[in-house]
């Protein structure tokens, strides 16, 4: 476990892209009086040399690499027009080259955009309800003025092809594109209404399907095709949610409220499309606070915020032998870095030319019992915590 501070390195906000033990990708504004332009740069966290990788003519918005983390070879960076067009110039991770440049022209406002390969996306768009919307999109009339639609973004076309299916008319969405059942493929977490009770918590349920199952159905016209991972009511448990979608498995939690239980597994798929689940963890959920998922070191915890002053429990549900307490005055508890680090985040008061409040951040170190303190935000990888400067004043 190593920290690595770079709180004086930048004199702009960076957006970090990816950040392994050695390297960390990120994007960043440049001063230029002629355009503006935007760079992609490499660091090495060892000798802290730069590396540019790539120059974009335009000012960075924070909305720009919202691809960058769907695909393995390559993302697309996305800058919004003044008349809400969108255009796309698709990055080669590998060499680092513009390798297509095109425009996405909106039907209302997209949202989101998910990458399902080299040749389609699925894009939601935010547009004015009305039947011909509803019909086309196979949409229930929900009473709201705007309405998101999906459709399937043929790229070599600029074809549009509607996604009409239940699981899509949706509150809330989140898709990946993993390696699943041995075929790339759509895992969508969906959240939606259930019309037949007042439930505020609404319905839940994870879907998947094989990439090219999903475009092919799609372009015919007809549903996705989901197949179901999980859904609320299986076992008597009232929502699902995902933790992680990684290479050929899905981490999910499913809980019942009443009983406040809650539990992790894991779902893995044959070629024969079989789920095959495993409990990973099973614990109670202590009622108020908040609860925190650390996927990458596999540990769920709970955290009631305190007044300044006040010890602060936080409590490792899935190994209580982790649980311990923090002074309050160190803010909202973020994130425990192996064993020995604990790091919180609060606002303080900064006089500049007139008082703000600025990002702060908190290392508790457990095994020497001391606190550090620092003007910025962080970062962290698997094995690496990185602390940055923030440019954020409230």
């Amino acid at each position: 476990m190593e920290r690595v501070d770079l709180l004086d390195a930048f004199s702009r906000e960076i957006e970090v892209l990816e950040l392994t033990d050695d390297t960390m990708i990120y994007a960043i504004d440049q001063k230029n009086e002629i355009k503006d332009v935007c760079s992609i740069e490499k660091m090495d966290l060892k000798s802290r040399q730069v590396e540019r990788l790539i120059s974009l003519d335009y000012t960075r918005l924070w909305e720009s690499f919202r691809t960058y983390s769907q695909m393995p070879d390559f993302f697309y960076a996305v800058n919004v027009l003044q008349d809400y067009r969108l255009r796309l110039r698709k990055i080669d991770k590998r060499t680092w080259e513009n390798t297509t440049d095109f425009l996405i022209n909106p039907e209302g406002e997209i949202i989101n955009i998910y990458s399902l390969n080299e040749d389609y996306m699925i894009i939601t768009d935010e547009v004015k309800g009305g039947p011909e919307v509803f019909e086309t999109y196979g949409l229930k009339d929900c009473g709201k003025r705007y309405v998101n639609v999906r459709y399937l973004y043929e790229i070599a076309t600029a074809k549009k092809y509607p996604i009409k299916d239940s699981h899509f008319d949706s509150l809330t969405e989140d898709i990946f594109v993993r390696p699943f059942g041995g075929h790339m493929s759509v895992i969508y977490e969906a959240f939606y209404k259930n019309e037949e009770r007042d439930d505020k918590n609404g319905e839940s349920a994870i879907l998947w399907v094989p990439v090219r199952d999903f475009i092919d159905r799609v372009k015919a016209g007809l549903d996705a095709g989901f197949l179901t991972v999980a859904k609320a009511g299986d076992g008597g448990f009232d929502y699902v949610r995902i933790v992680e979608a990684g290479q050929d498995q899905v981490l999910f939690r499913r809980r019942d409220r009443t009983r406040r239980w809650e539990e992790i597994i894991r779902c893995t798929l044959d070629f024969q499309r079989t789920p095959a689940y495993e409990l990973l963890a099973g614990y109670e959920v202590p009622e108020g606070g908040r609860v925190i998922y650390d996927p990458g070191q596999r540990q769920v915890y709970w955290s009631l915020d305190q007044e300044d002053g006040e010890s602060c429990p936080v409590i490792c549900l899935t190994d209580p032998g982790r649980s311990l307490d923090y002074d309050g005055q160190y803010g909202t508890f973020a994130t425990m870095f192996g064993t020995d680090w604990l790091v919180t985040t609060y606002y303080d008061q900064v006089f500049v030319k007139e008082y703000e409040y600025h990002e702060y951040v908190a290392v508790h170190d457990l095994k020497n019992r001391t606190v550090e303190t620092f003007a910025g935000r962080f970062e962290k990888g698997l094995n690496v915590l990185v602390l940055l400067r923030s440019f954020l004043a409230l």
